[in-house]
């Protein structure tokens, strides 16, 4: 699949939010100061700077998004940073 970074994320033709990541098996978009995670079976078409989407369920989307934060600030071990240098995250 395209690239699925830093791209406008559209729903029934309005602007949800901006993409930012892609985690386990969702697309995480910034709405606001909030993050959500829409399942990636749920794009539907994915053009130069937008993401089309079918609908979510949107209470899932919030609670996945809140563990994504909680997860992506973890603090981090050098020893975790120098094995994701070697991974290429």
């Amino acid at each position: 699949m395209e690239d699925l970074i830093c791209k406008y994320v559209i729903r029934d033709g309005k602007i949800v939010g901006e993409s930012i990541d892609v985690y386990e098996n969702c697309l995480i978009v910034k709405v606001g100061d909030k993050f959500i995670a829409i399942p990636k079976n749920c794009i539907v078409r994915v053009e130069a700077e937008n993401i089309h989407v079918s609908d979510f369920d949107e209470e899932e989307a919030r609670e996945l998004g809140e563990v994504w934060v909680v997860e992506k600030s973890k603090p981090v071990s050098l020893k975790e940073l120098e094995r994701m240098k070697h991974e290429g995250v």
